[in-house]
């Protein structure tokens, strides 16, 4: 059934590439990677992982080494550009794709992989409930969810001082920014939702505990940054919840789900094996149907749409 569209932040539209956003943002950088070594091992060896909003590929070291196959799926054409150049063996051998998409309409059958994570990208998303759910879909084992919340610790100070504190403690969810909307989230809310789909979840992780302090003492990065990286890592358990900006959780299915995607032949019997895989497991995102392959081209077997590589990327965008 088709759904109304859901307006997506399109970063390639003035020219900007994510990779400046991590210039000067070393503790951030620090504190997420730190989680990252932590909990992806949680997600277990999957065979195929999605890497939801994944970007230039920034986080893919966490996952290739402990996945057979993964995808990289982002909204960016620069992005993915990036991240082929960055992990230009994985995709040239299969192991890494890179798939343009919207995550509101994912070109992926139900189940198509055993582990994901989604990781600063539902801050993006206008309609959470609906991210979360066609993201999930696609997801049969495991997944790691980073969840802007509203109600951490500054969260609640600035709502005390504003008169808004109902309004940081509600479940609905708050835009923040003014050129550009940025959504938070409250935590229960979101875990709510995960669990009408499907999903137990736990606390992983609180993050970014501290990441005001390089704005405020700029001079005394060297010196204090030992003092906070130990802060951040008392804070990274004993914060779950409630202290940082970021919190992740582990999601694990009730019912685990695991369909026979590999099976060999099919459509794509004429495809090199480190497409077909891939193939076996994408629909068209428009009316998730099957797609006739060839190695530069998809398209859908009911309503002729067309996607196209371009690169080290495929683009299943559809076109407006």
């Amino acid at each position: 059934m088709q759904t109304t569209p859901v307006e997506v932040i399109d970063y390639d539209a003035n020219g900007y590439d994510y990779r400046e956003y991590w210039s000067g943002r070393d503790y951030e950088l620090w504190a997420e990677q730190r989680v990252l070594r932590r909990l992806v091992p949680k997600l277990g060896r999957p065979t195929w992982f999605a890497d939801f909003g994944g970007a230039f590929g920034r986080n893919a070291g966490h996952y290739l080494a402990r996945a057979e196959h993964a995808v990289i799926m982002d909204f960016s054409a620069t992005n993915l550009r990036n991240a082929g150049d960055r992990h230009a063996a994985e995709v040239a051998t299969g192991k890494l794709h890179l798939v343009r998409a919207d995550l509101y309409r994912i070109p992926f059958r139900d189940f198509a992989f055993d582990a994901g994570m989604v990781v600063r990208v539902l801050h993006h998303l206008s309609d959470v409930n609906r991210g979360l759910t066609e993201m999930s879909r696609t997801v049969g084992g495991r997944w790691l969810v980073d969840v802007p919340i509203k109600h951490h610790v500054l969260g609640l100070a600035r709502g005390l001082r504003c008169g808004q504190l109902r309004e940081v403690r509600s479940p609905a969810p708050v835009a923040m920014g003014v050129e550009e909307q940025f959504w938070n989230f409250q935590l229960g809310a979101v875990r709510d939702r995960l669990g009408d789909l499907g999903w137990r979840t736990s606390l992983g992780a609180s993050v970014n505990n501290f990441r005001q302090w390089e704005k405020v003492a700029p001079r005394a990065n060297k010196l204090a940054r030992p003092f906070v990286h130990g802060m951040e890592v008392v804070a990274q358990t004993w914060g779950r919840g409630w202290w940082g900006p970021s919190q992740f959780l582990v999601a694990r299915r009730h019912d685990p789900a695991q369909p026979a995607y590999d099976r060999p032949g099919g459509h794509t019997v004429d495809l090199p094996p480190e497409l077909a895989g891939l193939a076996r497991r994408m629909v068209c995102p428009v009316c998730m149907t099957r797609l006739n392959w060839t190695t530069a081209t998809a398209t859908c077997t009911r309503c002729d749409h067309t996607y196209h590589r371009h690169g080290a990327f495929w683009d299943f965008v559809p076109p407006q």
